[in-house]
């Protein structure tokens, strides 16, 4: 199994590509189109610079051939409290955003459809059924709290955006492995589809879980219908991670692949926990970056990684081993 990915850009050669960044220098994956003379890429796909030429030979105005992510008024059609202040919603979207919304690491912007545009705030996508999404959000802010208390019923929805999670090339390649899964708190949402998707590769899935700031466990029943041996405990912090070691230290087989879902605490101590037991094993983490785009665009989830290079995380898939602190400056 591959130890290192490469970064790359989360939508190179799909629809959305080439995408604003290209236009403005600054693309994550050809070196021309981010202000270089040269060509010096690794991509071996579709060029993306013959691509964004070859369009604008068509005489056609620029955005009417760029592809952005759409907006869509869709209806809240269930509101469940699980957790004090967390609620999970069911919205109805259109059977093509649904249909996109079913990959891994698939998350869009919500707002209130009254609000204006500075409202929108990302969601991880937890279950799509049909042409329903559910998603679980806790109400700690002026987004999160006016999009709940919404009357009408109706909220807008912005997507799809695929790069939720850091390590993606493992989730979608790995088969027949066993799979370390570690969530807590609010992680339990993009758990459940992390979990959904190594099941239905023939893994063997371990989840150790937490109730973490919300206060409850609230997938262990749907994973155990996948047939994922679950292990609930009191907290992470307190418990969890001396469990992890002594996982790690124990005679016997390492799993495969560490997958982290939770805060950024939580992704370091799975790490120091690997350290500390002298494994290094392939590890998948969820992004928790702030975003305001999505894009690419307002630099607001700019990471410094290890080798002091600045990325966008809402673009780039990497190795979350291999990110810094999230304030380039």
């Amino acid at each position: 199994m591959l130890r290192r990915l490469v970064p790359s850009c989360i939508d190179i050669n799909s629809e959305y590509c080439p995408c604003l960044l290209a236009d403005t220098n600054h693309c994550i994956a050809c070196s021309q189109l981010s202000g270089k003379d040269v060509c010096d890429c690794n991509w071996s796909g579709l060029c993306i610079l013959y691509e964004r030429q070859w369009q604008y030979k068509a005489n056609c105005k620029r955005d009417e051939i760029l592809n952005l992510r759409q907006e869509t008024d869709c209806s809240i059609t269930r509101r469940e409290l699980i957790a004090t202040e967390t609620y999970l919603l069911e919205v109805a979207v259109t059977e093509e955003l649904a249909r996109e919304l079913k990959k891994t690491g698939a998350f869009v912007f919500l707002r209130r459809q009254e609000d204006p545009q500075f409202f929108h705030f990302p969601v991880g996508v937890m279950k799509v059924d049909e042409n329903t999404i559910q998603v679980v959000i806790e109400a700690v802010g002026p987004k999160s709290k006016r999009l709940l208390t919404t009357d009408s019923g109706l909220i807008t929805v912005r997507g799809p955006y695929y790069n939720g999670v850091f390590g993606q090339p493992w989730i979608d390649n790995i088969t027949c492995g066993t799979i370390l899964l570690v969530a807590g708190g609010m992680g339990q949402a993009p758990a459940l589809p992390l979990a959904a998707k190594l099941r239905a590769n023939n893994n063997e899935v371990t989840a150790v879980l937490a109730p973490g700031k919300i206060g409850r466990i609230f997938i262990d029943n749907e994973l155990r219908k996948m047939d994922v041996k679950v292990f609930c405990i009191d907290s992470m912090r307190r418990s969890g991670f001396n469990d992890l070691r002594q996982w790690f230290d124990a005679d016997g087989q390492l799993p495969d692949l560490l997958v982290s879902a939770g805060p950024d605490e939580q992704h370091h101590a799975a790490i120091a926990a690997m350290q500390s037991a002298g494994v290094n094993l392939p590890m998948v983490a969820t992004n928790n970056a702030t975003m305001c785009c999505g894009e690419g665009v307002c630099g607001s989830c700019e990471c410094l990684t290890a080798d002091s290079h600045v990325i966008r995380v809402c673009k780039v898939q990497t190795d979350y081993i291999q990110l810094g602190r999230t304030d380039p400056q």
